[in-house]
């Protein structure tokens, strides 16, 4: 579909990116202007972030109804405490990716991240950050990750969720780095559970921020 997003209706961007030692990189940041050429958005600054430019990216727009998803080039990256002013090609099109009812939920639950690294396998204890039905984000101390056997078990309200699961982005934060992934191996009863448990703490957050 054609790039028509009517800037009210976005919520947020994520720029997934390559950083200075050619990790993956995500940085969330709110759109400020577009216009037929460029989308000017900002985040917060961070005096050890860097990004050559220009270079190609993948945008991701959080809007009222879904996620959309594409390919665009981050043009210029400019300092300007305490904000980071990135500027961005206008994109060609879009694609759907998920619809508000798998929005992730943020969510504290213990879990167990083992993955595959040289020839043995190892197990980290770690905490989920958010989860959906179809993925979830966890804290590790360092970036731990896997293209090949990569599993999670979730300890969600007494249920034991065990799923393998697919490496997706990663964002570095002051406690480590957030990691997220893609459910890849999961049973449809699970799925479902989760699914509840996203629209039951949903409906919580929307009640405490009324009250």
């Amino acid at each position: 579909m054609r790039f028509n997003i009517d800037l009210d209706n976005i919520k947020y961007i994520k720029i997934l990116c390559m950083d200075k030692e050619d990790k993956p990189c995500t940085i969330k940041a709110a759109i400020k202007k577009i216009n037929e050429k460029e989308i000017i958005a900002c985040a917060k600054f961070d005096e050890e972030f860097f990004v050559e430019t220009p270079s190609d990216v993948t945008l991701s727009i959080v809007c009222t109804d879904g996620l959309y998803r594409t390919k665009t080039k981050l043009k210029s990256v400019e300092n300007a405490e305490p904000y980071i002013i990135f500027a961005l090609e206008v994109p060609q099109g879009l694609e759907y990716q998920q619809n508000r009812e798998y929005f992730r939920v943020p969510v504290e639950y213990d879990c167990v991240y083992s993955v595959r690294t040289q020839d043995e396998i190892n197990r980290y204890d770690a905490k989920t950050i958010d989860i959906s039905a179809n993925g979830v984000s966890i804290l590790l101390p360092e970036l731990i990750i896997s293209e090949d056997e990569s599993y999670l078990e979730i300890s969600i309200e007494g249920i034991d969720i065990r799923s393998r699961v697919q490496y997706i982005r990663s964002e570095k934060l002051n406690k480590g780095y957030k990691v997220s992934f893609k459910f890849t191996q999961i049973t449809n009863q699970d799925k479902d559970f989760i699914s509840k448990v996203c629209i039951q703490k949903q409906l919580e957050q929307k009640r405490n921020s009324i009250s």
